[in-house]
């Protein structure tokens, strides 16, 4: 029955056809965009994340996430190294700037660390070393950001920028995560950056612990102690990123845009395969004349739903898979986007959910069929 279900199929192509390419685009538009806006929340604490070295953030109580710094006081530091369970901490400076070439103005962030055990600088390099940031009045930029200033330039190390109005001296070029905010990295030392014009005090204190198991316990300490908020880096990337969820309006767009195509897929789906069903309504019902019952039925109508689904996702994740192969390396706002696994099985479980629900719909006037429609002309 079940292979006398797939010939069925398979003799309409056209219609086959259609199912399985409204699979297919429905597989592709939810995978995308799922993935994208995962991507985009995950780049939302991406510095938190990427700095292996520090354990725990100091922050003003005040400040809701990652990219609203406060300003805290100098003296911050002596008390929080002497907390027990605290290996070394260090200001961290997080701020706009203002950089000056002969072609470009341009809005950056400039992200001050110390010069002493660089807590916070990125840890991967694509040119030169993130110590040099210890000569005076040096700086490195991240990838995207060298693009930025110096459009369709190759990378020369020694090149001169005005940063607040004063020269620095690009000494590297890193290759962080791709950050939230879409500007220029510019990163110094706290002396540098104390000689800026600007606020230089600190956004953030950075801390190592002697256990990072502990992390958490000390830092719940840290806030007893000095009244500000800590949190390890784990809990502060998550409230960054619960920030962005709460209070911008970007998961609504995106839900929207998975929404329409899960709905336009499941539409398509739907329809084809009720037409599919109702134009074949004389085999199903000669199937009921020679004695075939509803489950039979029911079952083939699942395995021809089954194929169509497999075959439609298969084609859409292929085709989402590419887009996060290729894109991400030619477009720099891509950079490190890719797609996960569970987004993957979440978007088959929903399409494997919508094949089936149309064949329910479908098979439900075959089963409520007279047999008798076969002898009739």
């Amino acid at each position: 029955m079940n292979f006398l279900g797939l010939q069925i199929l398979w003799a309409d192509f056209g219609k086959a056809t259609a199912m399985i390419l409204g699979v297919a685009f429905s597989t592709l538009l939810m995978a995308q965009q799922a993935a994208i806006f995962v991507c985009l929340m995950a780049n939302s604490a991406s510095h938190i994340t990427s700095a292996e070295d520090v354990d725990i953030w100091i922050a003003d109580g005040r400040s809701d996430y990652f990219d609203d710094p406060g300003a805290l006081p100098a003296g911050l530091v002596d008390r929080i190294r002497s907390v027990d369970g605290v290996a070394y901490a260090a200001p961290f400076l997080r701020r706009g700037a203002i950089v000056d070439t002969s072609a470009v103005i341009e809005q950056a962030i400039l992200v001050g660390v110390d010069g002493a055990s660089l807590l916070g600088a990125p840890q991967k390099m694509l040119h030169g070393d993130m110590t040099s940031l210890r000569s005076a009045d040096t700086f490195i930029v991240d990838r995207r950001g060298y693009n930025d200033i110096w459009p369709e330039q190759e990378i020369e190390i020694g090149r001169l920028l005005e940063v607040d109005g004063r020269v620095l001296k690009l000494t590297g070029v890193a290759d962080p995560p791709s950050p939230f905010i879409s500007q220029p990295l510019i990163y110094v030392s706290l002396a540098t950056a104390a000689r800026l014009g600007g606020d230089a005090r600190a956004s953030f204190i950075v801390a190592r612990v002697k256990d990072p198991a502990a992390a958490p316990a000390i830092a719940a300490a840290i806030e007893q102690a000095t009244g500000y908020s800590a949190f390890d880096s784990k809990a502060f990337g998550q409230r960054t990123i619960d920030y962005y969820l709460k209070n911008t309006g970007i998961p609504i767009n995106f839900f929207i845009t998975i929404l329409l195509g899960f709905i336009v897929g499941a539409a398509i789906v739907i329809q084809t395969f009720y037409l599919f069903i109702t134009e074949n309504l004389r085999h199903l019902a000669l199937f009921r004349a020679m004695g075939a019952e509803s489950w039979p039925l029911i079952r083939m109508t699942f395995v021809q739903c089954a194929l169509v689904a497999a075959i439609g996702y298969s084609l859409g994740l292929a085709a989402a898979s590419w887009f996060f192969e290729t894109v991400p390396d030619k477009v720099p706002a891509f950079k490190g986007f890719y797609l996960p696994a569970e987004v993957a099985l979440k978007v088959g479980a929903v399409v494997f959910a919508v094949a089936i629900f149309s064949g329910l719909v479908s098979i439900r006037r075959a089963i409520r069929l007279d047999p008798a429609i076969v002898l009739r002309g």
